[in-house]
């Protein structure tokens, strides 16, 4: 082994300090050590442009591979666009499994 095995890689970006967290957590359920990057600037967003306040998520060089496996499956169960619910007709983000107005399921994901 190299000592370019325990460099710091970027494997993930992000502005949303929760997806962050959440890809994270996937990380560390398969034993893969993480840091994330740039956390203390979402708060400056307004102050400085939005695109310098991005989340990066570093794993080590040696865990790229699995890391990108894990989230090639995260990024394939993600929504990609807007919903409507079919109970309440409120516009949800992609992000919601459940309509944030009346709770109901999205049907459209599975």
């Amino acid at each position: 082994m190299t000592d370019n095995n325990f460099k710091w890689r970027c494997v993930f970006t992000t502005d949303n300090v929760l997806e962050a967290h959440i890809v994270q957590g996937l990380l560390y359920q398969a034993k893969i050590e993480t840091r994330i990057n740039g956390e203390p600037l979402v708060g400056a967003i307004g102050e400085i442009p939005a695109e310098q306040a991005k989340l990066s998520l570093l794993v080590y060089d040696i865990k790229v591979p699995a890391a990108q496996k894990i989230l090639l499956n995260y990024s394939q169960k993600q929504p990609s666009s807007d919903w409507r619910c079919n109970h309440c007709t409120e516009i949800n983000g992609p992000a919601f499994q459940s309509c944030w107005q009346c709770g109901t399921n999205n049907d459209q994901s599975e």
